[in-house]
């Protein structure tokens, strides 16, 4: 949404700019405002099928996802994660596999029904819905230009590739981020095979110094053809300076941007939150830490008290499911003991505007798009990209979104411990490379 905002801010009056779930929520999201929700809640699925297995609801969501976020018009095997990796299934597995999906389809088949208030509609479910009726844009507009192409889900991609009008795709495979839930690189698809390609390898957000950071980072995933930085000259820093009149900072979790918000509060500091404070999850953090507490009272989402016997329930779900919200909260709540205090902190000290605000706080994933004058990557970046135990397709993940995280400075970088760890190998490996 807040590159939706930034592109209206540039781009003339004679072109549109929506998020492929505003265009889907015109047409079928604002049929479903009274159930929705942000995700599927693994609570809720197990209540639907009256069971109390958490390992077939979590495989119901994750199937469920993987079929919304795909360009089939129908739920099949393809779409039952937990078995995508085997060659072959058991008989066992095989029948557990068909339980699992008719119960999605059952699932599915609620959540679509806008009388049925058991299941809700998720933003993916409506954008869904607006896929499997092929719509027909051409009416409205005489081209499509997709951003941020190299990560669009499949659902997306087909809703722009059905389309009888010019097509434009802008992308950097180097910033493909949501690959975990399932997003593709449209740049390099069938569809696009016979493109015409055009490469653009300057950037003139930032100078030399950032470009360098970022080709240092893009070389462990072995790309030949360098990125230059024409814009101002921009410093890298172990640290920002302390007088600056605005700071951005940059965190790999929900729970690094709390965390730091958290130390943040007590000096004075004036927070904008991208996405909005209530993006990230406090409401829900608080009820948490007064269910912890045996404090039911003040708990405001009573749906808590309804979905966990008590607290105890709530960790060995979250263990037993390795749901990583669930366990981030956990931690938090560990961590700060006087935590409603603190979160009331954080929201008198919230702005909503930029203009308003001595620090935006945003996860680097929020971040891709944007553009801040002097940004500081926070030490939560725990995952090493270079760790030998890492698989390829995690290691440029992580990889990329430290590049995204380093490219969004204009004037001041300050980078983290791990870039500067991947910087002192790159050093190392020149060294070890001179004849």
């Amino acid at each position: 949404k807040a590159v939706e905002m930034a592109a209206k801010n540039r781009f003339p009056r004679n072109v549109t700019c929506k998020t492929a779930h505003g265009l889907a929520y015109a047409v079928y999201g604002s049929q479903y405002k009274h159930k929705q929700a942000g995700n599927l809640r693994l609570t809720d699925i197990a209540r639907t099928i009256n069971t109390q297995d958490w390992e077939l609801a979590k495989d119901i969501v994750s199937t469920l996802n993987a079929f919304m976020a795909s360009k089939d018009l129908e739920l099949q095997e393809d779409h039952f994660v937990r078995f995508q990796s085997n060659r072959t299934l058991t008989s066992v597995q095989q029948q557990y596999m068909r339980k699992a999906l008719n119960l999605t389809r059952d699932v599915w088949d609620k959540m679509v029904d806008i009388k049925d208030r058991s299941v809700s509609m998720t933003h993916d479910g409506y954008l869904k819905l607006y896929q499997m009726s092929q719509p027909d844009l051409s009416q409205r507009f005489g081209a499509i230009l997709l951003d941020e192409g190299q990560d669009v889900n499949p659902v997306i991609a087909n809703l722009v590739q059905i389309q009888k009008i010019t097509q434009v795709t802008v992308g950097d495979r180097h910033q493909q981020l949501y690959r975990f839930r399932g997003a593709v690189d449209a740049l390099n698809s069938p569809a696009m095979r016979d493109a015409e390609k055009h490469f653009l390898t300057q950037s003139f957000r930032f100078g030399p110094a950032v470009a360098y950071v970022a080709n240092v980072i893009l070389s462990f995933k072995g790309e030949k053809i360098p990125l230059q930085g024409l814009g101002q000259p921009t410093l890298v820093k172990r640290a920002l300076p302390v007088d600056l009149p605005h700071r951005t900072y940059l965190h790999r979790t929900v729970s690094g941007v709390i965390e730091n918000a958290l130390r943040l509060v007590n000096q004075d500091h004036r927070m904008q939150w991208i996405g909005g404070i209530d993006s990230y999850s406090l409401r829900d953090l608080e009820d948490l830490f007064y269910f912890s507490r045996h404090m039911n009272d003040q708990v405001q989402q009573r749906k808590l008290l309804t979905d966990y016997a008590d607290y105890d329930q709530y960790v060995v779900i979250a263990k037993a499911t390795q749901d990583p919200e669930m366990l981030r909260s956990i931690k938090i709540i560990e961590n700060y003991p006087d935590l409603p205090k603190r979160i009331e902190q954080l929201r008198a000290a919230s702005v909503t505007s930029e203009l308003d605000a001595t620090v935006t706080l945003t996860t680097a994933h929020r971040a891709k798009g944007l553009e801040w004058d002097f940004v500081g990557l926070y030490d939560d970046f725990s995952a090493d990209p270079l760790s030998p135990d890492i698989d390829a397709g995690k290691r440029d993940d992580e990889l990329n979104l430290l590049y995204v995280a380093v490219t969004r400075a204009m004037k001041i970088l300050s980078v983290n411990s791990l870039v500067i760890d991947i910087m002192q190998r790159f050093k190392d490996m020149k060294q070890r490379s001179k004849p």
